[in-house]
């Protein structure tokens, strides 16, 4: 028995192709042409038009609606139909080296140095490949053929592989070029490269009966509702117009350009293999369906969403403005936009329909244990309206911004400044809460307390968080904040404040900035009822300030004592400009307080006296 000789690299890697070679030798053909060749001249939409023609004015065939989930250290795939409530599920059990895909009707995935094509909708084996390893790209599937794109061995290169119902390979074409996820309509696959093409390839003969030149990155193709698409983060439809592609007047549609944590997409690129178990790109998405109009494309439903770990965010793609935010129990790691709604799975393996308009959990499946990756897709599935009246959206800013997560504190920075943005006196209220709980993240804090000084609202949200005052053994841990409500009070100019005010300008609790802004606050907004109030304090701080902060505080007391025409207040301000124990800070700027003072009014000319 001769000895066990380790192999090469390059050894291994021409094992991996011939096994692909193996399979196609079981039928089928094999093409090894350099059909996906740059050096090509722009056909002004001839062809692919030609291909329209023939395949294009007929719908495409309907795809599943189903959520697919790995599990078990990527040893299972579990999977349950979305359009049918209380639907079973499926459990198929094989190793896994990347995330399966779900192509039309067919679940296609690749692992133990085999690909594999299951019934979506039974998790029914279908039909299996030898692949020599080699990672799995994406696939596209149209009731009879699975075409499926493959990085080739070593990372150079890629694998086209055509398999029918019967397992039996129809087309094998290898190429220098990195091929994207190919889709399949009428015996033809459409093929993106090179993020600017897409070849059509007839799997009859392995000719290239076509190609587009797209003006938009393209990665993908796929069927969806009826109609081919191409894109990666944006739609492309094929119809009449997609002859004018190459001019830039294909049917096409985007999702508006926003600023979101994370950095989201709404594809990963289609020419990479995606991981079997989800990561921080799963879990910060965009996510939007193409909808064909008589006009060309569309957004379902005007909504596009967005995913941050927990957070979902609804958005008005007319309007281009925040619609709802929805805060799942856990991390979201798949999902894909449908009519009516977003449906989304999280980690725990919890799938919830959302809908389009208020962002109300409709209906809610479960896959019955924890997933390493999820993937959806959706087709005919409508989600049905809103079962129950939703929070308004300031309320649902609130409560994402008040969830006490640190990885959540960048997307938490956003909504902030949308609630900032919100005239509903709910907003003013949250932000009053962000801003004097204990549990809100220091990060947070200063936008929470910036944008409370600015609210022109809710004055009797302030005023009743300006009634409390730290108390360690009430359990209030953190003294509201002061001085940006003074701010916003005095600039709505809500006198019945200044009692509030005054209060916290004695307790020694507050911050020195939150007294020299509650001072300046009561400067526009005193009456003389509270007069011997200021006039204590500027009694007891006007020679002891022990700060400038303290020291301007003395000054705008003073000044508002001089706008009230408070006599012993004016009194007792002159007798503090000319003492010379009154701290330095305070004295310099009391002699423009009382310049300030308005002339006193002319004395009434007397009555003449009657003759």
């Amino acid at each position: 028995m001769s000895p066990r000789r380790s192999l090469s690299p390059g050894r291994l890697r021409a094992l991996a192709a011939a096994a692909l070679a193996t399979a196609v030798s079981c039928g089928g053909g094999q093409t090894r042409l350099n059909l996906f060749s740059t050096d090509w001249s722009d056909d002004e939409g001839a062809s692919i038009g030609r291909i329209y023609d023939r395949v294009g004015r007929a719908p495409a065939p309907p795809g599943a609606d189903v959520a697919i989930a790995v599990v078990g250290n990527a040893s299972r795939i579990v999977g349950m139909r979305l359009s049918e409530p209380g639907a079973s599920k499926w459990t198929f059990a094989h190793a896994l080296d990347g995330r399966p895909v779900i192509a039309g009707g067919v679940v296609v995935a690749s692992g133990s140095g085999e690909v594999f094509a299951l019934q979506a909708a039974t998790g029914g084996v279908l039909w299996r490949r030898p692949t020599g390893g080699l990672p799995l790209l994406g696939a596209g599937d149209d009731g009879a053929i699975t075409v499926m794109a493959f990085r080739s061995a070593g990372g150079v290169g890629s694998v086209l592989l055509a398999v029918g119902r019967d397992g039996q390979v129809v087309r094998q074409i290898e190429t220098p070029k990195a091929l994207g996820t190919p889709a399949v309509l009428g015996h033809l696959g459409f093929v993106p490269w090179a993020g600017q093409y897409v070849s059509v390839i007839d799997l009859a003969n392995g000719d290239e009966a076509a190609r587009v030149t797209v003006r938009q990155e393209t990665s993908r193709a796929w069927t969806q509702s009826g109609a081919l698409w191409f894109g990666e983060n944006g739609f492309i439809r094929f119809d009449e117009h997609i002859r004018d592609a190459s001019k830039g007047k294909a049917s096409t549609v985007t999702v508006p350009a926003r600023e979101l944590p994370g950095m989201p997409r709404v594809a990963p690129p289609g020419d990479e293999p995606m991981p079997a178990a989800a990561n921080a790109l799963d879990k910060t998405r965009e996510y939007a369906k193409p909808m064909a109009t008589p006009s060309g494309a569309a957004l379902e439903d005007g909504r596009w969403y967005g995913t941050y770990f927990r957070i979902v965010m609804g958005f008005d793609a007319e309007h281009d403005k925040l619609a709802w935010v929805h805060m799942q129990d856990a991390d979201i790691v798949g999902g894909a936009a449908a009519g009516g709604g977003l449906v989304l799975c999280d980690e725990r393996g919890h799938i919830a329909e959302l809908d389009a308009k208020t962002g109300s959990v409709v209906a809610t499946l479960d896959l019955g244990e924890p997933v390493e990756s999820c993937v959806v897709n959706v087709d005919s599935l409508r989600v049905p309206g809103a079962a129950a009246a939703a929070k308004p959206l300031a309320a649902q800013l609130a409560d994402a911004v008040r969830a006490e997560e640190p990885q959540l504190v960048i997307a938490q920075k956003l909504l902030l400044r949308e609630l900032a943005t919100s005239e509903d006196e709910v907003a003013t209220s949250a932000l009053v809460d962000a801003a004097s709980d204990p549990r809100t993240s220091p990060d947070l804090l200063p936008a929470a307390r910036d944008a409370l000084a600015n609210r022109r609202n809710g004055a009797a949200a302030m005023e009743a968080a300006l009634g409390r005052h730290y108390d360690f053994l009430k359990d209030v841990l953190r003294s509201p904040p002061v001085g940006p409500m003074a701010d916003a009070l005095g600039a709505m100019k809500d006198k019945a404040a200044a009692p509030l005010l005054i209060a916290h300008l004695f307790d020694p609790a507050d911050t020195d900035d939150d007294v020299k802004r509650a001072a300046a606050a009561l400067a526009l907004i005193a009456e003389d009822d509270v007069a011997p109030a200021l006039r204590q304090w500027f009694g007891m701080y006007r020679a002891t300030a022990a700060n400038d902060d303290i020291a301007a505080a003395v000054v705008s007391i003073a000044d508002a004592l001089v706008i009230m025409d408070d006599k012993p207040g004016i009194a007792q301000v002159e007798a503090a400009e000319a003492d010379a124990a009154t701290v330095p800070y305070a004295r310099e700027r009391l002699a423009p307080v009382l310049a300030s003072r308005p002339p006193p009014a002319p004395a009434p000319d007397p009555e003449p006296k009657k003759k």
